[in-house]
């Protein structure tokens, strides 16, 4: 068993041996390093240690990471090398004794909330296949078990050319989807604080805004202040209804603002849309302050944190519906699945199985 070397982000300087197998760092400076310099054995565990803000990722990932990834790329041809990014060498005096490193970081899958191991392994899109074929009572094909699409409605009139005549027909379309119509597939709802958003007490061109990004002067606040559905001279308070329902809820609409083409929306939409879209974990600091202040996150009421539709939710095979077997421990549903004999899908199982296992 390899020893555990632990390395405490506080000492300046480190030295663990004089053998020649050793990562030697001198000078770093990546971010808030100030001349760090350290010696790390290989083949060892080295453990870094330290409070919030100390360095230890600037380290580990700006610095001995980064060197790595950027010496291996070197090694690709200039052709390849063009299509990848260009990595700047760190900040550091001396670096040496690196090799090929395998980085994991501390980053979620992928922006969206909606990426799970199910879907970035096509174990999800096999499961909806799975319920489309077997699934009783059928609802649909694979998408209406996806809590990535949902169930839209639409007709129109089309022109078709049909023996050299211009013939207008009207016809109609529909998707049946999984997506909850309430949390929109993401399983949580949330709540707004509207005292966090603005000081009603205030107008806009007092500064009622206290959203970050929405500071007077900015395009944000001059979507609203110019936009002529609120007088930015009255404070918010005072608002009747409608200015209120167009100055948090109207739905977006294209227009001239300040002599520019853009579109306006309601504060709630356009706070829903740039900000709570996206995962909480990979927001800016001052932006993820700001939603753990003004939002509330709870389980959607109506999908129970599920993310799917009812309809999704009520079709099932040998009693478990969609959300219960992904609810499952992996090896759980990889039994559940070993044990369902249906030769008309016999390949989708093996392979549903081996992906699982």
């Amino acid at each position: 068993m390899s020893m555990a070397t632990r390395t405490d982000m506080q000492s300046p300087a480190l030295h663990v041996g004089d053998s020649h197998d050793l990562i030697r760092v001198h000078g770093a400076r990546v971010n808030n390093l100030k001349d760090v310099s350290v010696e790390i054995p290989k083949r060892r565990l080295t453990v870094f240690t330290g409070v919030s803000g100390s360095g230890k990722s600037s380290l580990v990932f700006g610095t001995i990471a980064a060197e790595s990834q950027r010496l291996i790329n070197e090694t690709y041809s200039a052709f390849v090398q063009g299509f990848m990014p260009t990595l700047a060498r760190p900040e550091v005096d001396v670096l040496e004794g690196l090799t090929t490193a395998i980085i994991v970081d501390q980053q979620r899958m992928g922006a969206d909330p909606r990426s799970t191991v199910g879907t970035a392994t096509d174990a999800n899109a096999m499961l909806r296949i799975l319920f489309s074929r077997l699934g009783q009572p059928h609802i649909g094909s694979a998408q209406a078990f996806s809590f990535n699409v949902a169930s839209i409605s639409g007709a129109g009139a089309v022109t078709l050319e049909r023996g050299g005549k211009t013939v207008k027909e009207r016809r109609s379309f529909s998707i049946t989807g999984g997506m909850c119509p309430r949390c929109e597939g993401r399983g949580t709802v949330t709540d707004i604080d509207l005292s966090q958003l603005y000081d009603d007490g205030k107008s806009l061109n007092e500064g009622a805004l206290t959203i970050p990004g929405y500071t007077t002067g900015g395009w944000n606040f001059r979507l609203y202040s110019a936009s002529g559905f609120v007088d930015p001279d009255k404070p918010i308070s005072k608002y009747t209804k409608t200015e209120l329902h167009d100055f948090l809820h109207r739905e977006p609409v294209r227009m001239k603002i300040s002599g520019i083409n853009m579109t306006y929306e309601g504060l709630i939409l356009r706070v829903q849309k740039s900000m709570l879209s996206k995962d909480k974990e990979a927001m800016q600091p001052h932006i993820r302050a700001f939603v753990d202040r003004a939002v509330t996150f709870t389980t959607c009421p109506e999908c129970g944190g599920t993310r799917l539709s009812e309809a999704a939710r009520s079709s099932r095979i040998k009693g478990i519906n969609i959300a219960e077997a992904c609810a499952m421990q992996i090896s759980d549903l990889a039994g559940w699945v070993r044990g369902l004999d249906e030769p008309s899908v016999a390949p989708l199982l093996v392979a549903l199985g081996e992906t699982l296992d």
